[in-house]
C-alpha cells in the first residue's frame, strides 16, 4: 500500500517536472536563446564589414572560415544573383523567397541568420551546435530547479502526514482496548481539528464504558445479598421436599457462583492496573490449585511478581474449564525462559472447532457444538474470558491450541518482569 505522504509527494513533483518540461519545450521552439542570437548577429556583422573590405578572394575565404570556426556554425557567401561564392563547413541551399526576406529563419536544418552585405550579397550562417549546448544548459538549470524543489518539498508532504500516522496510532490503541488512548493536537488545520475531535469523542466513550461497568460491578455486588436472603429462607421452610431444596440451593449456588464471575469481570475492566502484587512462586501455587482437582504439575519453579489472588482464580478457571469440557486435565506444567513463564494444561476431550477457537475467550460465548453440554454443566461462559483478562491484567496472553493425539492445549504466557502495585482500582478512586 502507498503512503500517502508518497502520493503527496509524487503529485507535487510530477506536476513540477510537467510543468518544467512543457516550459523547455515552449522556451525551445518558440523562443530562440537571445544570447545565442546576440552574438551570432554580432560576429556577422563584424564578418561582413570585413568581407566588404577585404580586397581578395583567399581574405574573403579566411574571413569566411574564421567565422565559421568561431561560431561552430556553416557559413556560406552568396552573390546577388544567389550563386554560392565561398562556403565554410557544409551547404544549406536557401529559397529565393527566403534569400529575399533576410534575418533569422526557421529552415527544415534548422535556426539560419541570412545577413544582407553590400552589393546584393548575403552571409548565411547555420549553427551547428550553438543552439544545442544553450538548450542543454537551460535543462540542467530546470533540471537543477526541479531536484531543489523536490528536496525541499519531501519533508513538507511527511510532516503533513507523519500528524496522520500518530493519529492513527492513538486510534489503533484506542481500539485495542486503551480507552485512556489520547493523541497530540499539533497545528491548527483539518488534522488539528481531526485529533482534537477524536479526543473529545474518546474521552465521552470512555466514560460511558467506564460508568457502564461500574453499574454491573455495583449490580452484581448488590444482587449477592438477596441471594444470601433467598437461601436462608429455603434451609428454613418446614416440609420442603429434599430433592427440591436441593435443586433450589444447587440453583442458587450457580446464580452466586455467576455473580461472584462477573463482579470479578467488571472489576478487572474497570481496574486500570493491578490492586496489589507479591512475588511468587508460580509452580507452588499451581500446585496448590490442581490438588483440589487431583492433579500434579510438573516443571521447575519460576518466581513471578503478581497478585496471587488473581492468579489462583486464573488457573482454577482453567482446570474447571478442562474438567467441564475435556473430562479433566491430561497435563499441567510450567514452563519458563528468560522472559516469560508459561501455564500450560492439556485435557483429551473433543477440543473446539477451529472457526470457535477465537471466539472462545469472549464472555458467554459457548460452541454451538458443546452447547448441550454446556448446558448441562455448571458453567456460565465466562471462565475463560477471566482468565485472559487476568492474564493481561499481568501484561501476558492466553492461547488455544491443540494437543497431539486430539484434545486441547491452553497456553498461559506471563512476563517475568515485576508488576508495580497499584494503590487501588479504578473503581475504588472513583
Amino acid at each position: 500500500m502507498r503512503r500517502l505522504h508518497l502520493k503527496f509527494y509524487l503529485a507535487i513533483v510530477g506536476t513540477l517536472m510537467l510543468f518544467l518540461f512543457c516550459g523547455a519545450m515552449i522556451w525551445h521552439h518558440l523562443s530562440p536563446p537571445q544570447a545565442a542570437v546576440a552574438g551570432i548577429e554580432s560576429a556577422t556583422g563584424l564578418a561582413a564589414s570585413m568581407l566588404d573590405k577585404a580586397p581578395t578572394a583567399e581574405g574573403r575565404r579566411e574571413i569566411i572560415d574564421s567565422l565559421a570556426v568561431q561560431l561552430h556554425a556553416d557559413v556560406a557567401l552568396y552573390d546577388a544573383a544567389g550563386t554560392r561564392v565561398l562556403m565554410g563547413g557544409k551547404a544549406y541551399p536557401l529559397t529565393p523567397a527566403q534569400i529575399a526576406e533576410g534575418g533569422w529563419q526557421i529552415t527544415q536544418s534548422g535556426p539560419t541568420f541570412n545577413y544582407w552585405l553590400s552589393n546584393g550579397r548575403h552571409l548565411i550562417v547555420h549553427p551547428r551546435r550553438g543552439f544545442l549546448l544553450y538548450g542543454l544548459h537551460m535543462g540542467m538549470l530546470l533540471t537543477t530547479i526541479a531536484i531543489i524543489l523536490a528536496l525541499l518539498t519531501y519533508p513538507i508532504t511527511r510532516g503533513i502526514t507523519a500528524r496522520l500516522g500518530r493519529l492513527q496510532t492513538g486510534v489503533l490503541q484506542f481500539g485495542d482496548g486503551n480507552l485512556a488512548a489520547r493523541v497530540e493536537v499539533e497545528g491548527r488545520d483539518e488534522i488539528a481539528a481531526l485529533a482534537r475531535s477524536f479526543n473529545e469523542s474518546a474521552g465521552r466513550i470512555e466514560q460511558l464504558v467506564h460508568a457502564h461497568q461500574m453499574l454491573l460491578a455495583n449490580c452484581s455486588h448488590e444482587l449477592r445479598t438477596p441471594l444470601a436472603r433467598i437461601r436462608l429462607a429455603v434451609e428454613r421452610v418446614p416440609g420442603t421436599d429434599a430433592a427440591v431444596t436441593a435443586e433450589l440451593a444447587r440453583n442458587i449456588a450457580e446464580l452466586d457462583a455467576l455473580v461472584g464471575e462477573m463482579l470479578l469481570s467488571s472489576r478487572l475492566q474497570a481496574s486500570r492496573s493491578l490492586e496489589r502484587t507479591e512475588s511468587i512462586d508460580l509452580l507452588a501455587l499451581t500446585a496448590e490449585e490442581a490438588a483440589h482437582f487431583d492433579r500434579d504439575v510438573g516443571g521447575a519453579p519460576v518466581t513471578l511478581t503478581a497478585d496471587p489472588l488473581l492468579l489462583r482464580r486464573l488457573v482454577r478457571n482453567l482446570l474447571d474449564n478442562a474438567r467441564l469440557h475435556g473430562g479433566g486435565a491430561t497435563d499441567v506444567r510450567i514452563e519458563s525462559d528468560e522472559h516469560a513463564a508459561r501455564i500450560v494444561i492439556e485435557d483429551a476431550g473433543a477440543g473446539v472447532p477451529e472457526a470457535d477457537r477465537t471466539r472462545i475467550f469472549e464472555p458467554f460465548y459457548r460452541s454451538p457444538a458443546g452447547a448441550e453440554a454446556a448446558t448441562r454443566s455448571s458453567g456460565a461462559g465466562l471462565g475463560l474470558s477471566i482468565v485472559k483478562q487476568i492474564a493481561s491484567a499481568h501484561g501476558g496472553s492466553v492461547e488455544y491450541s491443540t494437543r497431539a493425539g486430539g484434545g486441547s492445549r491452553l497456553i498461559v504466557t506471563l512476563p517475568r518482569g515485576a508488576q508495580a502495585p497499584a494503590s487501588g482500582s479504578a473503581a475504588d478512586r472513583r
